[in-house]
């Protein structure tokens, strides 16, 4: 059970993160930016509704510097909230390529009991689960964006459409 949980949080923080990172200018270097790799280090629950973890991320940076903060979204499936999530700030590195851990967490939405997540989980499908979100990038020059997006389907981003 906690494997599908974790499966669905994974999914769902590298597709955002990748969009994220990939989508942090319009300089046509940054489309190079790329996650490489996305691995579960550790995770544990925090009651019946919070799981955190640390994700060890791939990055292929060949750009600037930058760093991603405020990372924070909802999880909906089948248009309902099913889940909020945050994660912590990374610091990506000038022109390496390397692996960061990344803590994060997710709470399932009031309407969700734990029985319905997983149930919902059990599927190991990304079928009708969507997100938005936001994150704040800045350079190290402190020039940013907020970035904001609505009803990113997770199974078409997995797929890397």
């Amino acid at each position: 059970m906690r494997k599908h949980l974790s499966h669905i949080f994974l999914v769902l923080l590298a597709a955002a993160l990748s969009l994220v990172i990939c989508g942090c200018g319009s300089i046509e270097k940054v489309k190079d930016i790329k996650v490489t790799s996305v691995g579960v280090e550790s995770y544990s629950f925090s009651g019946l509704r919070t799981i955190n973890a640390v994700l060890a991320l791939g990055i292929d940076n060949p750009t600037f510097a930058f760093k991603v903060t405020d990372l924070n979204g909802i999880l909906k499936y089948k248009g309902e909230d099913f889940a909020f999530y945050t994660a912590d700030t990374i610091k990506v590195d000038k022109k390496c390529s390397k692996v960061y851990d990344l803590p994060c967490s997710a709470t399932l939405s009031e309407g969700v009991s734990l029985k319905k997540a997983l149930q919902i989980a059990q599927g190991n499908s990304l079928d009708g689960f969507t997100t938005d979100l936001e994150a704040k990038v800045k350079l190290k020059s402190g020039a940013g964006t907020t970035l904001k997006y609505k009803d990113l389907d997770l199974k078409q981003m997995a797929e890397g459409k």
